[in-house]
């Protein structure tokens, strides 16, 4: 079982324009309605890749309701425990000319201490019998940035394997939890290290640094350049390399690599095969619309078409 822990869900709201005309009336050429938040975009994967999951969280108002009703929908479990406010509406505007993607993400409703104390409670007893515990995302308004660590912390405790994909500061707070797997993308590693991550060089330095901070295992994601998973037991470091795909959407592709990655470990203990999986579901992810995300038949095809190559200046 992967547990996904998601404190500031979303409606992704998917718009589809010819082009966006600010201060006039714009029609869609198409619209689609996504359950969103980083933790349940983790067990969406999960659950097309065969794996068991269960999605925590919180959600609130009517919107909360329609969240329930699309993880339902999805057949992905869930628990999300109710809190005043209304679950916020993320929207992704995406136009033909200029083609790019526009993205309007909103702070979400505050989740009293009571919630999260249950929400921890909940977290606790599923993690007894769970094999991984992924914290991922953003917080929501007077949520301290510890929390990730506490909880983190906690789920080790009870045997897991403790995944963090975050950023800022409660990325920063949970590199003292010593999760196994922290996935940073370029900009997040970057704002971490210190440094721009322009040279496989620099690539390995800052791997060094992230992996001295705590972590098991550190994958930076970099987009259509790939991912390089470092590992601080071994010393070894993998770059990984996607096949070109016609890109449709990119939302949800490092969710889809976190997800993919930690399936493949489950069953295989391969760092090499965790890494080819995770990219092959991230480049699946970004060859769908919207925050669909990956099919399991686009990641088989994709699986032998992902190089991977030990970095030499790693030793």
């Amino acid at each position: 079982m992967i547990i996904t822990v998601t404190l500031n869900p979303s409606l992704d709201e998917w718009i589809e324009l010819p082009a966006l005309r600010v201060g006039e009336l714009n029609r869609a050429s198409g619209f689609t309605r996504y359950p969103g938040g980083k933790g349940i975009n983790v067990s969406r994967v999960v659950r097309e890749l065969g794996g068991r999951t269960l999605a925590l969280g919180v959600a609130g108002g009517e919107d909360g309701l329609i969240l329930r009703q699309l993880l339902n929908r999805l057949a992905i479990p869930h628990t999300l425990v109710p809190i005043p406010g209304r679950t916020r509406n993320n929207y992704k505007i995406r136009t033909v000319r200029p083609p790019a993607l526009t993205e309007l993400n909103t702070a979400g409703p505050a989740v009293p201490a009571a919630s999260l104390r249950q929400l921890a409670r909940l977290l606790l007893r599923a993690a007894a019998t769970a094999r991984c515990v992924v914290c991922s995302g953003s917080l929501p308004p007077g949520v301290a940035a510890a929390v990730y660590a506490q909880w983190l912390r906690a789920a080790r405790q009870r045997q897991c394997l403790t995944v963090l994909d975050a950023s800022g500061e409660p990325l920063r707070r949970g590199l003292a939890a010593r999760p196994w797997l922290i996935k940073p993308n370029r900009q997040e590693a970057e704002t971490l290290v210190g440094f721009r991550l322009t040279t496989e060089a620099r690539v390995v330095r800052a791997a060094r640094e992230l992996l001295a901070r705590g972590p098991e295992l550190a994958v930076v994601s970099m987009g259509e350049d790939g991912a390089m998973l470092a590992c601080r037991a071994t010393g070894e470091m993998w770059m990984a390399r996607p096949p070109a795909v016609r890109v449709r959407s990119a939302v949800g592709a490092g969710d889809s690599l976190v997800a993919g990655f930690v399936v493949e470990w489950l069953r295989s203990r391969s760092p090499v095969e965790a890494l080819r999986a995770g990219v092959a579901c991230g480049s699946a992810a970004a060859m769908t619309p919207g925050t669909e995300l990956c099919h399991r038949k686009d990641v088989r095809r994709l699986l032998p078409r992902v190089r991977i190559a030990r970095l030499r200046s790693a030793g």
